[in-house]
């Protein structure tokens, strides 16, 4: 649990760094095997998406996680960041509220940061 922990507290900050907006944490792992985790955050243009994600990754491996998997890209307006427990969301505004996810697991308990 306590590795976890630190790997949200990690990615939140660099999301924070990169002036991620809206960013939420929802918990899915008890109604879900996909993670424990997702992080949601937007961003307001694709480069911003793109140093969001690089943000992202260069934290979290300097941490000492290992990203298992990457989808989706910038020009796509959506990415998404799997290391294992925990998937990071990054979203163009639009394609975040045309995916909803946030009503999508309305369910779950959530942080905003």
């Amino acid at each position: 649990m306590e590795e976890k922990i630190s790997m949200l507290q990690v990615a939140v900050a660099a999301l924070q760094d990169k002036k991620g907006e809206s960013i939420v944490q929802l918990h899915v792992g008890e109604r879900s095997v996909i993670a424990d985790d997702f992080l949601i955050v937007s961003g307001s243009s694709r480069s911003q998406m793109d140093a969001l994600m690089d943000g992202v990754e260069e934290a979290m491996g300097k941490a000492g996680y290992r990203m298992r998997d990457r989808e989706g890209s910038s020009d796509g307006g959506w990415i998404l960041l799997d290391y294992n427990d925990l998937i990071v969301h990054i979203f163009l505004r639009e394609m975040r509220e045309f995916y909803d996810l946030e009503h999508t697991w309305r369910d779950v308990s959530r942080t905003a940061y």
